[in-house]
């Protein structure tokens, strides 16, 4: 009993999953070949095969069908840089909380058609931008923590937004016919980069 018990929640946890990656499948692609604009919430239920009211347990709105991705990346990656040593420099820890995170991305599915749709698309480039900023306000609070900075202070806004353009530019650069591991090494060279003071090449 204590087993079969045991095993609900992972199917349960499992079909949960299969339900998100459907919907941002069909998001995903209604939104590459249609204008973003004209795409429902409706359209996007349509595709996937399940109601509104299943679509609303898993997002708030279409866009965050695209961007949960993002939310998660946030999360992760603000609890692994808070685990870090503390004798660590916020760059170190920063560079290698970025590290144990990639498997994540390893995870995941559609990174090649997301790409392409924001390449297309503006708008959705503008809300990348939101969701950067999201991830550089958890960062910065983090690392405030971790140096013990005063609250807004510049040096952990600046970390952490360096971290964000980090990850933008390594983005933009990535083929992913590389694959995760190609992205990793976009972000150990930006890494590098910034270690050097940025000087030329």
């Amino acid at each position: 009993m204590v087993d079969m018990q045991g095993a609900v929640p992972g199917l349960r946890e499992r079909k949960k999953a299969e339900t998100r990656e459907a919907l941002r499948a069909a998001a995903i692609r209604l939104f590459l070949e249609q204008d973003p604009s004209t795409v429902t919430v409706n359209d996007i239920c349509e595709a996937a095969r399940v109601s509104r009211r299943t679509f609303f347990n898993y997002f708030e709105s279409k866009e965050e069908a695209l961007f949960a991705w993002d939310q998660r990346l946030t999360d992760e990656l603000a609890s692994r840089l808070a685990a870090r040593p503390s004798h660590e420099p916020p760059l170190t820890a920063l560079r290698r909380a970025m590290d144990d995170t990639m498997p994540s991305f390893a995870t995941q599915t559609g990174w090649h058609a997301r790409k392409e749709l924001f390449s297309a698309s503006p708008e959705l480039r503008t809300k990348t931008l939101h969701a950067v900023f999201r991830l550089e306000d958890r960062l910065a609070d983090v690392l405030t923590d971790r140096i013990g900075c005063p609250p807004g202070s510049l040096y952990p806004r600046l970390l952490a937004s360096a971290t964000g353009s980090i990850f933008r530019s390594a983005f933009i650069t990535w083929n992913p016919e590389t694959g995760i591991e190609g992205l990793r090494t976009l972000i150990d060279q930006a890494f590098d980069h910034l270690a050097t003071g940025l000087t030329a090449l």
